[in-house]
């Protein structure tokens, strides 16, 4: 497990070590550091979601280091920080066999690379670009935490529909020509440029509420049946922790009775993550596309190196699978979650772990063989529709 890993993130970082080798070094002397690379298309089977819940060497791409000299002598740097445990070893291993130096004080600012789990706040008035490398994403909960990415899917849908609404009279009223510009331009599934049409969020997230919100865990509790079944996550979770299927009424009572006794209690109010409020419950989708008759998901990656201009690189990642076959009315939840963690609990697992991770080759050679001729679909289906319809 580790060797994987470590090679894909050693060689991230190998390119720091080398752009600091050019520092100091004098005017046209530095080497100027490369151009950023595609990200992994492949990790290891036995990542689970702790691991892969984002792509450390993602932020580590070849950034150039440039614009600030060594300190003179040896043992004075560069200098890097580490805070918390999140792949400490294999940075922290790996900057002092170049000669880096790692530094404890996380008020400094005089670090090359600063590796920071969420928890651990830097001011980013002080953050020198193109000199400093930061792992940490500022207010990331936004989209990393399922409350927070349903609350911008929501306001992104507001803010849509508003603009939607005004840009036909805006058009009427100026009378200019409503072609669209080349940059208002998207290639359809099939290939062809046409006009760029938004992706309504019904189209791709199932309904969705709220249980730390009184009238949509109240609507929830009204409406549900037993003839849909129904899934519930805490919000600030990974690896499938403390996921669990509502299928029956006596279910929802207990959730419902739950909810309510410490609705008011003023300890739970001081932990919300903690809290059964600190949910959302979403339908449960019963049909879904399947590998060999298993659930799969894919992990793709996308880096935005830049907004102006729009720049984006995308790596293909990878599918997981589940170990056993799908079976909607299974209480296995090994069998409709696709995380590692839950993989892991299988006593098959270290016998049939490789059939729970495909590289995009493997699920590219699979749809030629199955599906291509059958659905009608272009060869290399995977590395052509579906990499722009991602």
């Amino acid at each position: 497990m580790g060797s994987h890993r470590e090679e894909g993130l050693l060689r991230q970082l190998s390119q720091l070590d080398q752009d600091a080798d050019g520092l100091g070094q004098g005017p046209g002397r530095g080497r100027k550091a490369a151009g950023p690379e595609p990200l992994t298309t492949h990790l290891p089977a036995e990542l689970d979601d702790a691991d892969t819940v984002r792509p450390r060497a993602a932020l580590l791409e070849k950034h150039p280091l440039e614009g600030e000299k060594q300190r003179p002598g040896t043992g004075q740097g560069p200098f890097f920080y580490i805070g918390g445990t999140n792949g400490a070893a294999i940075i922290s291993s790996y900057c002092k066999s170049k000669g880096w130096q790692r530094i404890q004080d996380s008020r400094r600012e005089d670090y090359k690379l600063k590796w920071c789990e969420v928890k651990c706040r830097d001011t980013y008035c002080s953050f020198r670009e193109g000199e400093q490398l930061l792992y940490q994403l500022p207010n990331s909960q936004l989209l990393t935490t399922k409350i927070g990415l349903l609350s911008a899917l929501r306001e992104h849908a507001r803010v849509l529909s508003k603009t939607s609404k005004l840009a036909p009279c805006a058009q009427a009223k100026s009378g200019k020509d409503t072609t669209p510009a080349p940059d208002e331009l998207m290639w359809s599934s099939s290939g062809h440029l046409g006009p760029q049409s938004a992706l309504k969020m019904e189209d791709f997230f199932p309904e969705t509420y709220r249980l730390d919100i009184r009238d949509e865990r109240e609507a929830f509790f009204t409406l549900f049946d037993e003839t849909r079944m129904w899934i519930c996550k805490p919000t600030a979770s990974n690896q499938g922790k403390g996921i669990f299927l509502i299928r029956n009424q006596e279910e929802v009572a207990a959730l419902q009775a739950e909810t309510q006794s410490i609705e008011d209690d003023p300890i739970y109010r001081k932990m919300p993550f903690r809290a059964p409020q600190a949910r959302i419950v979403q339908r449960y989708i019963q049909n879904p596309l399947l590998l060999d008759g298993k659930k799969f998901d894919v992990r793709s990656y996308l880096l935005i190196a830049c907004t102006m201009p729009y720049m984006v690189f995308f790596g293909h990642g990878y599918a997981r699978l589940t170990l056993g076959l799908y079976d909607p009315h299974s209480s296995d939840l090994g069998g409709h979650l696709t995380n590692q963690f839950m993989q892991k609990k299988s006593p098959l697992y270290l016998l049939l772990k490789d059939d729970t991770v495909w590289s995009m080759e493997h699920l590219n050679r699979y749809i030629n063989d199955k599906f291509r001729k059958a659905k009608r679909l272009p060869r290399d289906w995977v590395f052509t529709t579906f990499t722009v319809r991602a």
